[in-house]
């Protein structure tokens, strides 16, 4: 079983994301939101790739149909609608921080957005090459997942928080997360 991307849309690539135990309701699978900024697409995708490799829905917006049609500059109430979709949508998130985070005129709507409502459940994946000093003061104000150790440990603990893990665990269907040697994470993160 692999988790999907919420953002799927399209009828053909939504079915071959399907689950393969079909009694797993979408309901039942947790869901993270992605935040990053545009320029980072690859890495936002290799987090959302490791992250649904393991069992985990997330909210990844490069498959959302409907926000490629909208012209940002144009339209930036259907793109804030499109985000707060997604938010609601999750129960954690991730905001990715990299070198160009500074530079999304997104990410900061989507912090603020869901600061209050996922409280501890937003955490902040930071880039090797950033310092948490040179972060926005927005983002220190969160737990900070420094490496690949720490990322691992948060998506451990929202499985241990949802009651379809232990029936997937008890069949032998669980997948474990990657040590740092083998992680497809080690280019962006840092090795605790």
């Amino acid at each position: 079983m692999r988790g999907i991307n919420r953002a799927i849309k399209d009828g053909h690539k939504l079915e071959k994301a399907t689950r393969i135990l079909s009694e797993i309701k979408k309901e039942d699978v947790p869901c993270i939101f992605i935040s990053y900024q545009r320029k980072d697409e690859k890495y936002a995708n290799d987090v959302a790739d490791y992250i649904t490799s393991k069992q985990l829905d997330v909210y990844f917006d490069l498959e959302d149909n409907d926000l490629k049609q909208i012209n940002q500059t144009a339209n930036p109430l259907a793109v804030t609608n499109s985000i707060r979709k997604g938010l609601n949508q999750s129960q954690y998130m991730i905001v990715i921080v990299s070198p160009t985070t500074s530079t999304s005129p997104w990410v900061p709507f989507e912090v603020g957005y869901a600061f209050d409502k996922k409280g501890d459940k937003m955490k902040i994946l930071r880039h090797k090459g950033i310092l948490k000093s040179s972060m926005p003061a927005y983002l220190k104000v969160k737990e900070l997942l420094n490496g690949t150790a720490s990322l691992n440990r948060f998506l451990n603990t929202i499985r241990k928080n949802h009651f379809i893990y232990e029936s997937l665990e008890k069949g032998g269907k669980i997948k474990t997360f990657s040590a740092f040697q083998s992680n497809p994470l080690n280019i962006y993160l840092d090795n605790e």
